[in-house]
């Protein structure tokens, strides 16, 4: 009798848990969507560098369009990205408008065009906005700061301190190698015919090879040992040692926070009511590093048109923030990520208080030497 009730009980109880769970979904819906934030990495470029014994250095033959620059495939990945996320929120926000809409990119070629081409995804002229009936594409306003000043999505712009703590983590890291590592380091140096004594030595080393072989190159013999497992692993950690540690991820992925939850939270106050998009386009290590700062530490390498995506949504009079990650240009439904130390969904206050110490970045004050 008691194990009938138990079971009736227990059925009872797991309806109810499904009823709560499907009104929450119910109630975080397009209705609610107050604000969206997407950071994205740009589209498949060209290699940036090459070893000294790489077969397909030379750039006028192989490489016409010159170093790190978007390719044909990039650029219509990025177009394909454009046309998910126009799929996402078409009934959150349909067409272009320079007053819900600010588009900002890192000062890299690859990132102006990757943008450039996502929003001709995203934002197809309709109506009065098409002003040539042979063109379906609009031309919208890009944002960016110059290299040297730019303290938030290429993180290019001089910083003392920075470089002094991100020098201690690439020591930490390396002492920490192992025997093995170091042997590792050995083997590469003797067939990519350069000096490799620390993971940083190799840290384009996966994205070159990835990228000749993507151009259908055949990869010399000696990269099977360790390609792509090894290379992209000593990336990976390259791109977190960016970020290693809580001064550091206030540096890099700090900005970007301080500046997308700011103007949520200017959103949730009332101000800002036309605004409903922000889009960054930036690199994979932007990307890592964001993630960083907000304590995901997995180890990743961003693939091509790879998103971050914040959004702002309120369920009566209480503001949260929901943030998906795409893992790349050609996935179409973003993963729900569970931020770290709060509920799901987050409450905005809740996520503030949580990144406080990294958002409080102040570049100039705090980037002087101690």
């Amino acid at each position: 009798m008691w194990m009938i009730v138990n079971r009736i009980c227990t059925f009872i109880i797991l309806v109810i848990l499904m009823t709560v769970n499907a009104a929450d979904e119910e109630s975080f819906n397009e209705t609610s969507l107050k604000f969206v934030a997407i950071l994205h990495r740009h589209g498949q470029r060209t290699p940036l560098e090459f070893y000294e014994f790489d077969p397909y250095k030379d750039v006028n033959k192989y490489w016409p369009i010159g170093l790190g620059q978007l390719t044909a495939r990039g650029k219509l990945q990025l177009y394909e990205l454009g046309k998910t996320f126009k799929e996402r929120y078409k009934s959150f926000i349909s067409n272009y408008s320079a007053k819900s809409v600010r588009v900002s990119s890192s000062d890299a070629d690859r990132c102006h065009m990757s943008v450039a081409a996502l929003l001709a995804g995203l934002f197809p002229p309709q109506g009065d906005e098409v002003w040539n009936k042979e063109l379906l594409w609009q031309p919208i306003p890009i944002h960016s700061e110059p290299s040297n000043e730019d303290k938030i999505l290429g993180l290019t712009a001089y910083c003392p301190r920075y470089i002094q703590e991100r020098n201690k983590a690439i020591k930490e890291i390396a002492d920490n190698e192992t025997v093995s590592e170091k042997a590792l380091y050995k083997y590469f140096s003797e067939n990519l015919g350069e000096i490799v004594e620390k993971f940083v030595d190799i840290e384009y080393l996966y994205h070159t090879l990835s990228i000749e072989e993507q151009h259908g190159l055949t990869l010399p013999p000696w990269t099977k040992m360790v390609h792509p497992h090894k290379t992209k692993e000593k990336t990976a950690l390259h791109q977190a040692s960016l970020a290693w540690n809580k001064i550091l991820k206030r540096f890099r992925g700090g900005p970007v926070l301080k500046e997308i939850l700011g103007q949520f939270k200017e959103k949730s106050e009332g101000h800002n009511e036309d605004k409903k998009l922000l889009l960054y386009s930036a690199h994979d290590t932007t990307i890592v590093s964001v993630l960083r700062a907000l304590e995901f530490n997995n180890l990743l390498v961003p693939d091509f048109g790879a998103s971050l995506i914040f959004e702002l949504q309120q369920l009566n009079d209480e503001y949260f923030v929901k943030i998906f990650y795409l893992e790349n240009a050609s996935q179409t439904q973003p993963n729900e990520l569970q931020i770290p130390d709060c509920l799901t969904p987050c409450p905005l206050d809740t996520l503030l208080n949580i990144t406080e110490y990294v958002r409080s970045v102040d570049w100039d004050e705090q980037c002087k030497i101690v």
